[in-house]
Formats: structure tokens, sequence, C-alpha cells
């Protein structure tokens, strides 16, 4: 049950330091452009990437150590999102950096996202998964209402490089959860699935992530 509690919160606070950030990007990018192309270049920015990136993601999450495949991306991403508070905080921070830092962020969304998914049958017990997918599902549709509010008001009461410290934060924090959370190796032999070596070649193991079963 801890494993299961921290896995949750590790979730939710990942997904709602990311989304707030996100959406501030999006709000300061608005109003100091005022351009519908720079929003749309932001857009395809922000999800393209990850849309790219997590076709090979669950691969990844298959092959690789999946603990790593969490933490690392949020680590970076936090990096990242540092250096872009510092260059704006100084006034070096321009639309082309900040386009920048959104491909590195959703490309990091893209390895994350499919190694979460992949080690919750780990850490939950088979009675348990419908209903932990439910909660997780239901925080994540709440945290994608409210975060474009709280960016929005969060806008209008500081700088955006300010703001950028909540995903810092929250990565920080949600790293530490995912730290102490054992994974069991065991709980993914089942009876009647044939088992993927590490030396799979990963054209064979993105057309087994294919099927269904």
């Amino acid at each position: 049950m801890h494993c299961i509690g921290r896995q949750t919160v590790e979730q939710t606070l990942s997904l709602f330091g990311s989304s707030v950030v996100q959406y501030a990007i999006f709000w300061y990018l608005v109003l100091r452009s005022n351009s519908g192309m720079v929003m749309t270049g932001a857009m395809v920015a922000a999800a393209l990437p990850q849309a790219i990136v997590s076709v090979f993601g669950g691969v990844w999450a298959d092959r690789w150590n999946r603990k790593l495949l969490v933490m690392l991306p949020d680590a970076v991403i936090a990096a990242v999102t540092i250096c872009l508070s510092a260059s704006m905080a100084v006034g070096w921070g321009d639309t082309g950096l900040i386009l920048v830092v959104l491909v590195i962020r959703s490309a990091g969304g893209g390895i994350q996202t499919p190694a979460v998914q992949s080690f919750i049958p780990q850490i939950v017990p088979e009675a348990w998964l419908l209903r932990v997918n439910a909660v997780n599902g239901t925080l994540q549709t709440a945290i994608s209402i409210a975060s474009p509010a709280i960016a929005a008001a969060l806008v209008n009461l500081m700088p955006l490089w300010m703001i950028m410290l909540v995903d810092v934060s929250t990565a920080i924090v949600g790293i530490g959860f995912v730290a102490l959370i054992r994974l069991d190796d065991a709980r993914l032999r089942r009876p009647g699935r044939a088992r993927m070596t590490p030396c799979a070649p990963h054209r064979f193991r993105f057309r087994r992530a294919l099927q269904f079963r």
C-alpha cells in the first residue's frame, strides 16, 4: 500500500507541476506576443515531440530500468526548466529559447509517461489495479481542468521564472518518492506470455507491444 501511495503522489505531483508550468508558458507567450502563430508553435513544440517519442517509450520501458526512466526525464526536465528560469530572471529568455525548452520537456514526457504506466502493475495488486487506475484517471482529469486556471492566476501574480520553480519543486519531491519504491520484477513474469530478453530487437518489441492479449 505504501508503494501505491508513493506512486500516486509522484504521478500527481509531476503532472500538476508540469501542467501548471506548461499552461503558464502558453499564457505568457500569448500575452507577450499577441500572435496566433507563436501560440501554434508553442502547442506543436509541447505536443509533437511527446507523440513521437512515446511510440518508442513503451519499448524502452520494457527493456530498461523503469524507475530510471521515470526519474531521469523528471531530472532533465527540472534542469532545463531551472536554466530557462535563470535566463528569464536576468532578461535573457526569448521566444526561441522557450520553444526549445518546451520541446525538451515534451520529449521527456514521452519517455516518462509509458514508464509510469508500465510499472503500475508491478506495485499494485491485481485486485486493486482497476481502482488505482480509476483514481489516477480522476486525478489527471482534475489537474487538466484546474491547471489552466491556476496558471492564468499565477501569470498575473508573479513573473514566469518564479512560476517555473513550481515544476522544479514537484519534480524533486516526485523523484524522491519514486526512489523509495521497490519494483518486483517477478510480477511481470506471468504464465502464457513469452518474455522478451533485454537483447531483443526494438522492432520485435514494438510488434509485441501492438499485440492485444
